[in-house]
């Protein structure tokens, strides 16, 4: 497909012809062409640079993508298949055909597990087809109840039939880091001994090496990407996983997104702009956490230490996102912060008056207010605000558990059942906007540019602005040109989080606020005519 890129006068380049276009491949952007006769004669020529990154490979990292040239955000850097999908291991029960909850009470007539009964869940083009051939073909099919532990191996069936039915997958798969020694060491190979060793050695007679399936444990411990849960259908969500997309670096501040189509691609976008040379990254944590939460996870998941200019930085880019307060100083003019952050067991050190304090003193602070917000009613605006006002005294305003309760706060605000936007009071109005802007500039330092998180907290504040806009104006408090300046402010709001959320698939809440937003955009344009 051709595309024209837009930005105010039109980029005239050259075809390979050598006549003047306008017309850019739209695979990497870089080249012109005059016609799409010419693209297709080009195409031989040109496929192997077409992409916007290549495959680098590092003796600290490994393989990881490097763009190909100067990205804007939004850019779209990769699509790709998976190349195996299924269930999460703590999904339940559900059928592998659509991965709907099921009851376990039907079962595949071919292979014994539990489905929905659904025909269109037994053919051939099913996503169960492939682990159900592969378990009639040892001959053992399911008797019996199955434990929820089994659907771990659901996934290792499916990696195992590509060696048959794709080899040149199977391939790929192979080649992705498995992390088999450190899982060893850490006991979790015990795990998967247990259970899909179990099951597909003994259970189900498959004659397949307890190495191998230990391997494939591993690889898709370290490389599944999770998707979102769809209304319609996978309502736990599913994992899978890519053979280019699993090359992606991490950074506690990535450069890259990504989000998923509605039939199981991943799709990454730059996230900001991406320097030509640049490496491509995503966070594969909690943008949200701590330093100490989140190399923790990154630990115990994908099995290295991250050293990224965040995890180094006590003050997390002077957001103080871990930081508490020195009770020692007055009025919370001191803020405790780690002295090594790659170091969980480092002491912590005031900034204001040099006091000390051991990791354990924090970790007890920090246990007993998650336990506080393990607690909070879930819906609750009275115990959330109720929380901020205790633990504002002890914890920096951005602290991690601070700004977890905040986002949710930000959220109810004029949403919970019986209430509305229109009809909130000026203080919560201001309320809001304060914890919209507040949470932006934490979003901004920690999870730049074209992010969920910044399309939430948008879509939010505008909602706050459209609101004021609309109070002033049955009240006549406000001019028309200070009106239309507000309400373009508010459709600018409305453009970058409709677009952010255009990106999500439909069934999502995201992508049901993608229609919402766009329905909103749209009335606004059709506002501002009015005001002309």
């Amino acid at each position: 497909m051709l595309t024209t890129e837009m930005t105010g006068l039109e980029e005239i380049g050259k075809c390979f012809c050598g006549k003047e276009a306008l017309q850019r491949c739209s695979g990497c952007q870089s080249v012109f062409y005059c016609s799409r006769e010419h693209q297709k004669a080009d195409w031989k020529k040109h496929r192997s640079n077409c992409r916007a990154y290549r495959v680098e490979r590092t003796l600290n990292v490994g393989r990881r993508l490097i763009a190909c040239r100067d990205l804007k955000a939004g850019d779209v850097i990769l699509q790709e298949k998976p190349l195996v999908m299924g269930p999460k291991y703590t999904a339940g029960q559900v059928c592998l055909g659509c991965y709907s909850s099921v009851d376990g009470r039907t079962k595949c007539s071919q292979c014994g597990w539990p489905t929905c009964g659904r025909v269109e869940c037994h053919t051939n083009d099913s996503d169960h087809a492939v682990e159900c051939g592969l378990i009639a073909s040892g001959g053992r099919p399911i008797v019996g109840s199955l434990p929820v532990q089994a659907y771990q191996s659901v996934m290792v069936l499916r990696c195992l039939a590509l060696k048959d039915q794709n080899p040149g997958r199977w391939e790929e798969l192979l080649q992705l880091e498995s992390h088999v020694h450190e899982r060893r060491q850490r006991g979790l190979e015990d795990v998967d001994q247990a259970t899909s060793v179990r099951l597909i050695r003994e259970t189900l007679g498959l004659d397949v090496p307890e190495e191998l399936i230990l391997q494939l444990c591993g690889i898709l411990m370290v490389n599944s990407f999770e998707q979102p849960p769809l209304k319609a259908n996978s309502p736990q969500g599913l994992v899978a996983v890519y053979s280019t997309a699993s090359l992606l670096e991490h950074d506690c501040v990535a450069n890259a997104i990504k989000t998923f189509t509605n039939n199981g691609d991943i799709v990454i976008r730059a996230a900001v702009p991406i320097s030509k040379g640049d490496k491509i990254a995503l966070c594969y944590t909690e943008p949200l956490w701590g330093t100490v939460n989140r190399q923790r996870h990154l630990s115990q998941t994908k099995f290295f230490q991250c050293v990224c200019e965040r995890c180094k930085d006590p003050t997390e880019l002077d957001t103080f996102i871990s930081g508490l307060y020195c009770q020692k100083c007055p009025q919370q003019s001191g803020i405790l912060l780690i002295e090594n952050p790659t170091d969980d067991a480092s002491d912590w050190k005031c900034r204001q008056c040099g006091t000390r304090q051991p990791a354990n003193y924090v970790a007890e602070i920090i246990e007993s207010v998650g336990k506080e917000i393990v607690a909070l009613k879930k819906g609750s605006l009275k115990d959330c605000e109720v929380f901020l006002r205790k633990f504002s005294k002890i914890l920096h305003p951005n602290h991690f558990y601070l700004t977890d309760v905040k986002m949710a706060l930000c959220q109810m605000y004029g949403h919970l059942e019986g209430q509305s936007l229109i009809e909130m009071n000026d203080d919560t109005l201001i309320a809001k906007e304060a914890l919209a802007l507040e949470l932006l500039k934490v979003a901004d330092a920690v999870s730049p540019g074209l992010t969920r998180l910044r399309a939430i907290l948008l879509y939010e504040l505008q909602a706050v602005l459209s609101v004021r806009c609309r109070k002033l104006c049955v009240t006549q408090s406000i001019s028309k040109e200070e009106l239309q300046a507000n309400v373009k402010v508010v459709r600018k709001m409305l453009q970058e989080s409709s677009t952010i959320f255009s990106w999500e698939p439909e069934e999502t809440d995201e992508g049901q606020l993608a229609v919402i937003s766009a329905k909103e955009l749209r009335d606004v344009e059709l506002f501002l005519k009015t005001l002309d």
